[in-house]
């Protein structure tokens, strides 16, 4: 029989082995220090115009989860109320220039929904025609993001996601209305999907 090592270890110990494994904590520990500090700071701001979505969590079959963790529906007699955070709304509705373009492909749809904005004191501009689109969405001007979200409860209610700020290449209008569109502190495009019906 072979003679075994003695003391039961792995190895022999070596007096370099202490540093060493030290030297490897100290790296771990800075790298992991590193990669943290590099991850917080990434270069985006923390506040935005944008609105702040949120999610209700469900059970299995798509009811409601009341939050206790025990995968139970929501029993509506309790809980904490998820709701999504929007800035305050700074200008009255008579100083909010609103454009409604039509590019759903009916007739007549701007004229309609812009209709529906007179009676509550929108100051609305003349509606114009869009490039023919499938999705509805309600654009804003930056700062204006409260003012888009009530015209937006107004016309699609609960319909946050069709809120966005006009993209810096602006948006695809007659070229008659190019003006009003400049002017417009919110810009509703209708689509074919709908999602916003003209009374």
């Amino acid at each position: 029989m072979a003679a075994g090592r003695g003391g039961g270890g792995l190895g022999p110990s070596n007096g370099a082995a202490a540093p060493r494994a030290l030297l490897l904590i100290v790296v771990a520990v800075l790298l992991g220090a590193a990669l943290l500090w590099k991850g917080l700071d990434d270069g985006t701001d923390l506040v935005s115009d944008q609105p702040v979505p949120t999610t209700t969590a469900t059970t299995g079959d798509g009811t409601p989860d009341d939050g206790t963790g025990d995968g139970t529906p929501d029993d509506g007699t309790g809980g904490t109320t998820t709701s999504t955070l929007f800035p305050t709304i700074t200008e009255p509705p008579s100083e909010v220039q609103v454009l409604v373009a039509n590019g759903s492909g009916t007739a007549r749809a701007a004229g309609s929904v812009t209709e529906l904005l007179v009676p509550k004191g929108y100051a609305t501009l003349a509606p114009a025609n869009a490039q023919p689109t499938d999705s509805t969405m309600i654009f804003f001007r930056p700062g204006m993001v409260a003012e888009a979200r009530a015209v937006m409860e107004l016309l699609a209610p609960d319909s946050p996601d069709l809120l966005a700020q006009i993209p810096p290449t602006g948006l695809a209008v007659a070229e008659n209305a190019l003006d009003r569109l400049e002017a417009a502190d919110i810009v509703v495009i209708l689509g074919a999907d709908g999602r916003i019906h003209n009374g």
